[in-house]
């Protein structure tokens, strides 16, 4: 007998919370263990709470295989359409099977800052850069790009600055190249204590997890 939509909602919605629980408990577990540097770029930051995923009790529970910079199914790639060169990977990936149905929960990182600031090295970084690619090489590939048809979220590493001053700046550049109706703002989903913000577009809605590694 086919699963009915309304169950399949239902089941990703789950694991989708499932996902971003994990995802959270990690990021406390790093705070903790303290190893983390805001030099760092976005892919160690990932890298990074991968490796505690992995060992995390919740996702050991629920046997969610956890990966990272994984190439998404394009069947114009598979069917020699398209060069695999252009294929674009998903920063981290959850997995699990469901009674033959298989879930996936997909999620684009990218570090974010409030200010230009300097790295240990001397090299500077351009926050207004980052805040524009967070928008055009994040949020879009959820809504037009090569994530639009897959479940997931948003994951801002924050290296510089205070939340609410990078939300207000990433903001005014969504009301500038979208419109106000498209802002990032926190809803009403919580998650072991930290905040689940949320974007609302005509494709989709997108959450959007914020993780404080600002020195």
């Amino acid at each position: 007998m086919a699963k009915s939509n309304f169950l399949i909602e239902s089941i990703n919605l789950s694991f989708e919370l499932k996902c971003l629980e994990v995802l959270i408990k990690s990021y406390s577990t790093s705070k903790i263990l303290n190893k983390v540097s805001s030099d760092w770029e976005e892919k160690t930051f990932s890298s990074h709470l991968v490796s505690l995923m992995k060992d995390c009790e919740m996702a050991l529970k629920y046997n969610l295989t956890i990966t990272k910079e994984e190439e998404l199914e394009d069947k114009d790639i598979d069917n020699g359409l398209k060069s695999p060169k252009v294929a674009n990977p998903i920063d981290i990936r959850f997995h699990n099977i469901w009674q033959n149905l298989r879930l996936d929960y997909n999620i684009e990182a990218k570090n974010i800052s409030s200010t230009e600031w300097k790295k240990s090295n001397g090299k500077k970084v351009n926050a207004s850069q980052q805040q524009t690619e967070y928008i055009t090489n994040g949020i879009e590939r959820f809504l037009t790009g090569h994530f639009k048809d897959k479940n997931g979220c948003m994951l801002g590493y924050v290296v510089n600055g205070k939340l609410d001053d990078l939300l207000l700046k990433i903001n005014n550049k969504i009301e500038l190249q979208k419109n106000s109706s498209e802002k990032i703002d926190f809803k009403e989903l919580i998650i072991n204590n930290h905040k689940i913000y949320e974007s609302s577009h005509s494709q989709r809605n997108i959450k959007h997890l914020f993780f404080d590694y600002s020195n």
